[in-house]
């Protein structure tokens, strides 16, 4: 329990600002790039990015408390809600940004949030289900799973991107926050294939390490050439060359990235301590299984009644209670009164 409250209490307090550093950061960086007249001078940059650098290591931090316990993954995941609703519902941003400077709120708008706390929530279910059982999958679904995340990933990366772009982003551009059925359903199709894509690393560990890098390397590049990647990322649909720009800038493929390799470490951790102990809850903090319960100790003090015997319930009906002090014993043929017992023959006489 104690870890539990100790992770819950880390995550609340890191998640936030790590988010607020990015938002803050992406901002200033996204402005540089797209400004009128950029002629390639990325000396403003290094404050923003040392913000969003920041960011990321406190998001790493977040990540590497699912060692101890589940718990803080878990909760803060569960605040994922709050962006989907933003993200489903965009009237709803007419009343964030009235409420909170606008730095804040436009990593809100292009989805940083959603990614990011519904990764965290799905990996600390992913924790869960390996502390009780830490056995390995086998190898058919292990290359299941390094083939389908990076599928499903893709997959509600674009959908999340296009229900963005055609509902939140479209609401601001023109001021109609009308619920757009179309972009809903694309950003909640897109957040439930997020949410599979990271639920199979429990077949793979490894399942994670390609999409974390093809992340990376689109987030590198965007910022070290900006030209040739911009004039790749142009050429997408519309609606989703505006959306994915931006979402790099503001630090979401690098995020996503950093989460994958880090959460892939505490996978092989997690699984590891597990195997070894043979029950990871225990070990971890994590005390919610029975087997957690007896591991630690819980029922060792425990009594058991001892098995009784079939007739034992009727031994008081069948047997009657021993007298004490026993009756004489008595001859089974007493002989007649007066009768006197013929005496032994001695010394014994031969036979015939």
């Amino acid at each position: 329990m104690t870890a539990r409250l100790i992770t819950i209490l880390i995550t609340l307090v890191l998640t936030p600002i790590a988010l607020i550093l990015l938002s803050v950061g992406g901002q200033a960086v996204n402005l540089t790039l797209f400004s009128y007249g950029f002629d390639g001078y990325l000396a403003p940059l290094v404050g923003p990015l040392l913000l969003q650098t920041l960011g990321l290591v406190l998001l790493i931090l977040v990540v590497l408390t699912g060692i101890r316990s589940s718990a803080g993954l878990i909760v803060v995941g569960i605040f994922s809600i709050v962006p989907l609703i933003v993200a489903v519902f965009p009237v709803t941003l007419s009343w964030i940004i009235r409420i909170q400077p606008r730095d804040w709120g436009d990593g809100l708008v292009y989805g940083i949030p959603l990614v990011v706390l519904a990764a965290l929530g799905a990996m600390g279910l992913v924790l869960v289900l390996v502390r009780r059982d830490p056995r390995p999958k086998g190898t058919a679904l292990g290359v299941i799973g390094i083939v389908a995340a990076p599928l499903l990933l893709t997959a509600g990366a674009w959908a999340i991107t296009w229900g963005i772009a055609d509902g939140a982003l479209f609401a601001l551009q023109r001021f109609q926050f009308d619920l757009r059925p179309g972009a809903a359903a694309a950003v909640f199709a897109g957040t439930l294939l997020v949410l599979a894509g990271i639920a199979v690393s429990r077949w793979s560990p490894f399942a994670l390490i390609l999409p974390a890098l093809a992340l990376l390397i689109a987030s590198i590049l965007l910022i070290a050439a900006p030209d040739a990647t911009f004039r790749m990322l142009f050429q997408l649909p519309r609606g989703l060359n505006a959306v994915i720009p931006t979402l790099l800038l503001y630090g979401g493929g690098a995020a996503a990235g950093l989460l994958y390799l880090t959460f892939t470490v505490v996978l092989l951790r997690v699984r590891r301590q597990s195997r070894l102990t043979g029950d990871g809850s225990a070990h971890s903090g994590d005390t919610s299984s029975a087997q957690a319960q007896y591991s630690a100790g819980q029922y060792s003090g425990t009594q058991y009644p001892g098995a009784q015997h079939p007739g034992a319930q009727n031994a008081q009906r069948q047997y009657p209670p021993s007298q004490y002090p026993p009756a004489p014993t008595q001859h089974p043929y007493p002989p007649a009164p007066g009768q006197q017992q013929p005496p032994a023959p001695y010394p014994p006489q031969p036979g015939p």
